[in-house]
């Protein structure tokens, strides 16, 4: 495929998960956080509208990685628990 163009390629990961050692933040990853975030809160409106101690279970996207559970439970203050699949 040499034409003796010469061209340079640049190849730009794309993954919500942020789990990429060589850069540091993923396309999407702050948007798919925010998201999460207003999940929780939906979650902790619910269980609190309820019961007074009501339990809200939210389960996060994520291939393999617990990135953005992480960051999202950790920006929410709301949460007491986080399991992430790495555990």
């Amino acid at each position: 495929l040499e034409t003796g163009l010469n061209v340079s390629v640049a190849g730009i990961p794309k993954t919500i998960d942020n789990d990429v050692d060589y850069i540091d933040r993923s396309f999407g990853f702050t948007s798919a956080v925010e998201a999460a975030q207003a999940a929780i809160r939906s979650a902790k409106v619910e269980a609190t509208c309820n019961l007074p101690h009501g339990v809200g279970i939210v389960k996060l996207m994520g291939r393999s990685a617990g990135f953005i559970a992480v960051h999202a439970t950790l920006a929410s203050g709301d949460v007491d628990l986080c399991l992430v699949p790495e555990v």
